[in-house]
């Protein structure tokens, strides 16, 4: 198939044998399909449109799907398209998405394309680059191509990736100039996760990547201009630290902290990015991962363990965790060790959220409405 096609999608709903809530399947569970990873802008202001990958033909491309009725136009064609790393920009007006050494910007009216980066001989890029919420930069992770352990699909070069200790930078990115520079560059270490901070494009928040109980400390906060380079919080090997992402105002960013001794919970916490200063908000059921709504009024997560296998909804200020259904995955890899992740996302008002699952058998996506 080529871009600019179309496909439809005939949607499914059904009821929640464990809450009695009604979800809706928005795809088939014919080929693998999924939504980028949680902490993209994959849906259209206006709650219309969801941006999705699906896998035909043995290649995998980004469609945008219309919620009102599952027509999918495909966005991108050829080799190469990385399926989890895009995020539509704050006015929907274009797509940010990787293909193979290239960080691509994509119209969304037209289908034109403009390629504004593309890593250097010898170096491999991480195809999950953040974007600034003003959408005028970009900050990516970049690996020496001789440190990289070929991935086979699954979790298994996950700790050999992190023992090798590969040379990394980070890489900051003027989209309009196209012009960048290095922010961050270490000889042993794995980095990974880049994000800017919302309406201070300076700060950049990045992780060091690796098994939770190898690692020194997750979390890392660094300027723009490589100064004040800051460990954000000191960890042992009993602790695990995961998960990171920016609240949309910017004041603070989230992550969730366990312990070894912890059986079935975890904490949720916020951190201030340059007093350094934590806030333990509340216990919750062990997510895999978690995001807060526009205005940090309710978090979704997704519980990882086997009895705590249900999407979890938060009210923040009551600081109460609700089950709203059951995700029901096997959390096994499909060629990409993501595919069945439910990485659960609101949409911009917050009224729904999308998750994928493998409950049916293939990664398909879902829709549940929190009005």
């Amino acid at each position: 198939m080529a871009k600019g096609s179309v496909i439809y999608n005939e949607f499914h709903t059904f009821k929640d044998p464990y809450t009695g809530k009604m979800l809706t399947r928005l795809t088939a569970p014919e080929q693998v399909n999924h939504h980028p990873y949680f902490y993209y802008k994959m849906i259209t202001n206006d709650n219309r449109y969801l941006i999705y990958a699906s896998e035909r033909n043995e290649q995998r491309h980004l469609y945008r799907m219309d919620l009102r009725d599952g027509s999918a136009v495909q966005l991108t064609e050829g080799a190469g398209v990385h399926d989890f790393g895009c995020s539509l920009t704050s006015d929907d007006r274009y797509l940010i998405y990787c293909r193979d050494k290239q960080i691509i910007r994509l119209d969304m009216d037209t289908l034109d394309e403009e390629a504004f980066y593309e890593s250097p001989d010898g170096w491999n890029p991480n195809p999950n680059p953040g974007l600034s919420s003003d959408d005028k930069y970009l900050v990516l992770v970049e690996m020496n191509e001789n440190d990289v352990v070929p991935s086979n699909g699954d979790w298994s070069t996950f700790e050999p990736q992190w023992a090798i200790k590969p040379h990394c930078r980070i890489v900051y990115v003027d989209i309009e100039r196209q012009t960048s520079h290095i922010v961050h560059e270490e000889l042993n270490c794995w980095l990974g996760h880049p994000q800017l901070r919302p309406h201070d494009p300076s700060t950049v928040l990045f992780c060091h990547e690796g098994p939770g109980h190898l690692i020194d400390a997750r979390l890392w906060l660094i300027q723009a201009d490589g100064t004040n380079l800051r460990c954000a919080k000191t960890q042992t090997h009993d602790e695990l630290i995961t998960h990171e992402y920016w609240l949309a105002d910017g004041s603070r960013f989230a992550f969730v902290y366990r312990h070894k001794d912890y059986e079935l919970h975890e904490s949720i916490r916020f951190m201030d990015p340059f007093t350094l200063e934590e806030e333990i908000w509340m216990d919750s059921s062990k997510y895999c991962h978690f995001i807060s709504n526009y205005n940090n009024s309710n978090i979704v997560g997704d519980g990882q363990l086997s009895e705590q296998h249900f999407i979890y909804l938060i009210d923040v200020q009551q600081r109460r965790e609700e089950k709203l259904c059951s995700h029901g995955t096997s959390w096994k890899p499909y060629g990409n060790t993501q595919d069945a992740h439910p990485h659960p996302a609101f949409a911009p008002d917050g009224s729904f959220i999308i998750f994928t699952s493998d409950m049916e058998g293939i990664p398909c996506i879902y829709k549940i409405d929190l009005n």
